[in-house]
């Protein structure tokens, strides 16, 4: 089933027919709760506040913040382990943790000592899931942005017409919805309104805008047995149209299937990307290992250095370049 398997990608499934939501997305809530208690924690390399220096008030400004990003990431980063195609979230995660729990580590250990400020590196953890969230956040509304195309169309595809109906001898008008509509059933049309399908004006005379098929902003005259388009806005006049086309024959839903299918598919690009995503972590994963590895036993550089080159190489590789590029 597709939303169990979404689901067990580590993603959220919503369906196609759920309307949207108001207010802030989940990923934007969770970057404005991290930022209040990131930004003390980057100020301190800046201010000689001593209390920002305390390795006590790091650790409780860090908690919220690496609780957040231990959530997100580590269910992410989870469902693409299970599938067997380990992404960016792994590192994140991975990169992320270690900071603090070589911070939480470092400070336990030495308690109330000058040698326990040699280990905090808390800020790291929370700028990392901080940093990567507002990635999130621009990503999400990027998306919404460019996925918006399909909604304001299929909007076009909805509403009720004005049908005619000849009973013997005079015209009875009915409101029915859009998609009740037949193939030679009559629509009167008047200024203001939208045109409900495909089809061609029979009487009057209408100014129409056809700004969504042509792009064209000044209206349109349509006179007698000439063509309208469904989805398009009667500027001016009254008119009578014959309905030709209904359904998925129509211009519109056209328009729908084509920008449907363009967003389905993946540029060449892309697919060789997911290619290259596939071996990425697992690589960068066994480069921290070999870092720490030559640094502490071939080099014999101290284990605390060792471990932040280590994580180093994880958090450099996190909001991979390529990956955001594509």
């Amino acid at each position: 089933h597709v939303a169990e398997l979404v689901k067990k990608a580590g993603y959220q499934y919503v369906g196609t027919k759920q309307k949207e939501k108001e207010g802030l997305a989940s990923i934007e809530k969770k970057f404005l709760f991290t930022l209040p208690f990131t930004i003390p924690l980057l100020l301190h390399m800046f201010v000689s506040w001593r209390l920002l220096h305390d390795p006590l008030m790091q650790l409780v400004l860090s908690i919220p913040v690496v609780v957040i990003g231990f959530l997100h990431f580590g269910k992410s980063g989870l469902g693409s382990l299970r599938n067997g195609v380990p992404n960016m979230d792994v590192l994140i995660f991975i990169g992320s943790m270690s900071a603090f729990g070589y911070s939480l580590a470092g400070t336990v250990m030495n308690w109330g000592t000058p040698e326990a400020s040699h280990y905090l590196f808390f800020e790291t953890a929370a700028t990392i899931i901080t940093l990567v969230l507002l990635g999130n956040v621009i990503e999400h509304r990027s998306v919404k942005q460019t996925t918006t195309a399909i909604t304001e169309l299929g909007r076009l595809q909805e509403g009720l017409a004005d049908k005619v109906v000849m009973h013997d001898g005079h015209e009875h008008v009915t409101r029915v919805p859009f998609n009740e509509l037949k193939v030679d059933d009559l629509v009167m049309v008047k200024s203001g309104d939208s045109i409900p399908s495909d089809g061609i004006l029979v009487k009057g005379e209408l100014q129409v805008d056809e700004s969504m098929i042509t792009g064209e902003s000044m209206p349109v005259s349509k006179r007698v047995e000439e063509i309208v388009i469904g989805g398009t806005l009667v500027s001016d006049g009254n008119g009578l149209v014959r309905i030709t086309t209904i359904g998925k024959l129509t211009v519109l839903s056209s328009i729908i299937e084509m920008v449907k299918k363009a967003q389905m598919e993946k540029p060449s690009i892309q697919r060789l990307a997911d290619k290259v995503s596939g071996i990425f972590v697992p690589v960068v994963l066994g480069i921290s290992l070999l870092t720490f590895l030559i640094s502490h036993f071939v080099f014999l550089i101290s284990l605390q250095q060792s471990i932040m080159q280590a994580v180093a190489v994880l958090v450099i590789s996190c909001p991979c370049a390529m990956g955001l590029a594509t």
